[in-house]
């Protein structure tokens, strides 16, 4: 068993950071292109790398590497070469060990690596869509040297995030089944409490991801909050592997507009009361999407925590 799969075994709680878009915005980067966060890579390194450092310091155990649209293709796409693509895909991990490693906190961290769906290269809002209309080896072709990559620069645990296809979450286990000894969390958006964003049913996903042995973790992520509570209830009425546990991690309630690649001013929400609701509808692996805070996160981490240190 690998360390971070019996340290996550051994938690009642895992709280994970949340958006690195969030904090760019906050320091006026430009994040109208395909690259989106990943482009800040090349651009803002130590802002990344700061940002990472903040969610930590808010009491995250897991963060993120800033590849969530960050593929290779994407890459290229952009105009780099295929080595240059790599290098930052590498130096997204360096950024986030540096982080961790100059952080004084008291609880365990980790550092995942954040894979994207096909929809996010589009930059057109298909992560919240699906139904791409292209075959599954397409798919693991875009997917595997991104995947590859954070593999081999040392990341703690793969993050598949966003995925809104049922196609797509079948290339990531012909993908993953090439890894046997990586673990990974999947987390997929969803159009309601019922159905991921292609229309698959959520119980179709969960018995595809229950099969995955290497997958410690599955949910749902970027969603409304409204549709947390109610999808948990429906995946743990039906759950049958309970080695797995479930993740979600939704954004602040925004609306985005794929043609400005902007979010929409989030209406008032607590989500440290938030988050305690989630944990109570089964929910192991906590955080915050698009247009949530450091503040959130530090309202998560006491709401979770309280009076104590996250192991």
């Amino acid at each position: 068993m690998s360390k971070i799969k019996q340290w996550a075994a051994a938690q009642p709680t895992i709280l994970i950071d949340c958006a690195m878009s969030y904090g760019l915005e906050q320091r006026n980067i430009q994040l109208n292109n395909k690259l989106w966060t990943a482009s800040a890579l090349d651009s803002h390194p130590d802002i990344v790398k700061q940002i990472h450092k903040d969610y930590l310091n808010a009491g995250s155990n897991l963060t993120v590497t800033d590849t969530y649209q960050g593929s290779v293709p994407g890459f290229v796409d952009a105009g780099y070469t295929e080595e240059q693509a790599v290098a930052l895909i590498k130096k997204s991990v360096e950024l986030a060990r540096a982080a961790q490693a100059e952080v004084n906190v008291p609880q365990t961290t980790w550092v995942a690596g954040a894979i994207g769906p096909y929809g996010a290269f589009l930059a057109d809002g298909s992560e919240y869509v699906g139904n791409y209309g292209i075959s599954e080896a397409a798919l693991i072709t875009f997917h595997e040297k991104r995947l590859a990559t954070l593999v081999d620069a040392g990341v703690d645990i793969l993050a598949f995030e966003t995925i809104p296809d049922i196609t797509e979450l079948k290339a990531i286990k012909h993908l993953l089944s090439k890894y046997p000894n990586v673990d990974a969390f999947i987390s997929c958006s969803i159009r309601d409490e019922h159905h991921i964003s292609d229309g698959t049913d959520l119980l179709a996903v969960q018995e595809l991801l229950e099969t995955i042995p290497n997958v410690i973790a599955y949910g749902f992520n970027c969603n409304h909050p409204e549709f947390t509570v109610p999808g948990l209830k429906y995946l743990t009425e039906h759950q049958t592997n309970h080695d797995q546990s479930f993740i979600v991690f939704p954004n602040s309630g925004a609306h985005y507009d794929p043609k400005t690649k902007e979010w929409s001013q989030a209406t008032a929400f607590s989500f440290g009361k938030a988050a305690k609701e989630w944990q109570a509808a089964n929910a192991k692996w906590i955080g915050g999407c698009c247009e949530v805070s450091v503040q959130d996160e530090v309202d998560m981490r006491d709401a979770l925590f309280p009076k104590t240190s996250n192991v």
